[in-house]
């Protein structure tokens, strides 16, 4: 066979070839799958159809497992872990990680190193554990390993020569993670770029002015001007490589300006020492000056990160929230921060967290347009008004539910087993509950409520359901303070006074001598009956308060398992310059023994794991029902009641109604 007769061969089986293998991957993938089943994307019937039993199940409807080189996700529902929004007032604060899962940073937005981080790092660490670090997951590649090894080449071909490449990985500090993670977060959050957009430059200036000076003033361990300034340099290096502050304030890439801007940073970097506020001053305009020259950089985001960046120098606790302009006053503000903590809210009375596909709903509050209308716990709203909430960020999830007294809204609902359906909701003031599953458990004559936080209403709801449990024969009581992350220091010390004859309650100690408090029993009508509290890992702060209060002063036993340890005080501040709150961390809390409870939290006196939780039976409860109606819980109860003391004096201190706890609304309540 001749030369051209071999050529010829080989160009017709390389056609074959290509007719066989170069149809659209995408046209196998719609063959071995179809669309996603049970999307009724048409369909507006108020009945849920017949589905699948598991959500998970969306993702078996072609019975061909498609090879994994073709990089086609086969769970289109692969469920992230579950995150929880941070959002409160000032607190006496609750936990960073509180019923919260870490982000997986091995697979979420690389972070390029700036070519100043060297001269950048070190001094204004966010010390161990940021709040905010954690609380917000990034999307996870189905299958990132084949990613990870063909980057550095795929970068490297397109990356901008006169910029640094990025670092691996693994050469990462863990400082210069932290740092992306806060940049994220901060400017993920809807409600902050409106805020920065709405800001004129004289405002963020005073902002930066006012956070300075309530550091100095009040922080329980205020960090140096020459920390403040290093880090907030390093944070807006570091912001011109992350995606969320780029897009979110539509900064310009342009790598020429960009450059010359990292070069400001990383001069003054390198050249000052900033000794006080007129110096950082200085600093920050001249910073402000430069940022002009980067479209989208405008002087207010400058002025705006330098204040976050004080901040982030601080401990975990402490926080800048700023109130959402586009609502009149700042009732968004009090709506959605302090929500947990208020008796009302403007809402569709909602509590929900993130979840792959949108918002998982944990609870439907009582008395609320969503539980009127049938929303039930394990619901997963998928779309508001048509848009869709898969994949997107928690923030801007429960940005779109916002609105006023009276607006309507729309949201789809998926059910595990029925599928989905619309919901016409009208939102309205709701209600928030904090005593909840108020009995006499079945066969006993113990009492039992839950209080999932110590909010403004909670001690008139306590006194409530006391006097029901009374009045239905109660001899015993259990409350049940598993999952509390806290919430307000003075209702905490009202309730705790509700069954303490005598003795301390809390201490708390500060730089400030106004941060000194000590407070003790002082309530003259004190229930007496034999007292069992349960506790957990995510009991925190407010309710370690209330658990150590019983347990030290000998009142009652405490069951569970050791609880969070959360042992710092946050006071609220509100702000002048803008709308909104700034939150320092001001003391720390002590039992009544004495004891530091930052770290150390409360260890039950009976330990029991119920490994499963409440699923198969409640472990934890049904051996708390068998110590509340023992002799010697009764006895101990008597002999503390002995301890009454003939008159009360003294008052309350009037600093508590600054403190309240930062997590107590870990989950958002809309």
């Amino acid at each position: 066979m001749n030369i051209s007769s071999k050529l010829m061969m080989m160009m017709a089986v390389l056609a074959t070839a290509t007719a066989t293998f170069g149809q659209d991957p995408y046209d196998s993938y719609r063959d071995n799958y179809g669309a996603r089943p049970g999307r009724l994307s048409q369909n507006n019937s108020d009945d849920f159809p017949a589905l699948p039993a598991r959500l998970s199940d969306y993702s078996r409807a072609g019975s061909t497992r498609r090879p994994l080189e073709q990089s086609i996700p086969t769970d289109p529902f692969r469920v992230r872990r579950p995150v929880l929004m941070d959002s409160t007032s000032d607190s006496l604060d609750g936990r960073d990680d509180f019923l919260r899962e870490e982000a997986d940073l091995g697979s979420g937005f690389p972070v390029r190193s700036n070519r100043n981080d060297s001269r950048l790092s070190g001094r204004g660490s966010l010390g161990a554990g940021s709040r905010s670090n954690r609380d917000y997951g990034f999307d996870e590649p189905v299958n990132d390993a084949p990613y990870r090894r063909e980057s550095p080449r795929y970068d490297l071909d397109r990356l901008d020569p006169f910029v640094p490449a990025p670092l691996p990985r693994g050469q990462e500090d863990e400082e210069t993670l932290k740092i992306d993670e806060l940049l994220t977060i901060r400017y993920s959050n809807p409600v902050n770029v409106r805020a920065i957009r709405a800001m004129t430059s004289q405002q963020a200036v005073q902002l930066y002015s006012e956070v300075s000076q309530k550091i100095d003033e009040r922080s329980l361990e205020p960090t140096s001007y020459d920390v403040r300034v290093r880090r907030a340099l390093r944070n807006l290096q570091m912001a011109l490589d992350n995606p969320a502050f780029m897009n979110g304030l539509q900064v310009s890439a342009d790598s020429f300006q960009t450059d010359a801007f990292r070069d400001v940073l990383g001069r003054l970097a390198e050249t000052q020492q900033v000794r006080s506020y007129q110096e950082a001053r200085t600093v920050l305009n001249q910073v402000m000056q430069a940022s002009q020259n980067v479209r989208g950089l405008t002087p207010s985001v400058v002025a705006f990160e330098f204040a976050n960046a004080s901040i982030d120098t601080l401990d975990k606790f402490s926080g800048l929230e700023a109130a959402d302009p586009s609502t009149r006053n700042g009732a968004e503000l009090q709506g959605q921060k302090t929500a947990a903590l208020e008796d009302e809210i403007v809402g569709v009375g909602v509590e929900v967290k993130e979840h792959a596909e949108g918002l998982l709903v944990l609870k439907a509050l009582r008395g609320g347009p969503a539980a009127e209308a049938g929303i039930q716990s394990g619901d997963v709203i998928i779309s508001i008004d048509g848009r869709s909430l898969s994949g997107m960020k928690m923030l801007n999830s429960v940005d779109l539910m916002k609105g006023t007294s009276g607006s309507q809204m729309t949201v789809r609902v998926y059910r595990e087993g029925k599928g989905e359906r619309n919901f016409n909701l009208t939102r309205r003031k709701v209600r928030v509950w904090t005593v909840n599953d108020t009995r006499i458990l079945e066969g006993t004559n113990v009492g039992y409520f839950s209080l999932s936080r110590f909010a403004q209403g909670s001690t008139a709801e306590v006194d409530q359901a006391l006097n029901d449990l009374y009045s239905k024969g109660m001899k015993s009581l259990i409350i049940d303070l598993r999952g509390n992350p806290g919430g307000l220091l003075t209702t905490c010390v009202e309730i705790s006074d509700r069954f303490l004859a005598t003795g301390t309650i809390v201490t708390t100690r500060g730089r400030l001598s106004g941060d000194n408090m000590v407070e003790t029993a002082k309530f003259d009508r004190t229930w007496s009956a034999p007292l069992v509290v349960l506790v957990d890992g995510d009991s925190a702060s407010a309710s370690e308060i209330f658990a150590a209060a019983i347990q030290e002063n000998g009142r009652g036993v405490i069951m569970g398992t050791k609880s969070y340890g959360k042992g710092s005080v946050q006071t609220h501040f509100p702000l002048n310059s803008i709308t909104g709150d700034l939150r320092l961390t001001t003391a720390l809390f002590y039992s009544p023994n004495g004891r530091k409870m930052a770290g150390e939290g409360v260890t039950p006196d009976i330990e029991i794991l119920d490994r499963d939780g409440v699923a198969n039976g409640d472990e934890v409860l049904i051996e708390a029902v068998r110590v509340a109606q023992s002799t010697q819980l009764k006895d101990m109860a008597q002999a503390s009641a002995k301890g009454r003391p003939s008159s009360r004096s003294g008052a309350r201190s009037s600093s508590l109604e600054n403190i309240r706890d930062k997590h107590a609304d870990e989950a958002v309540i809309r």
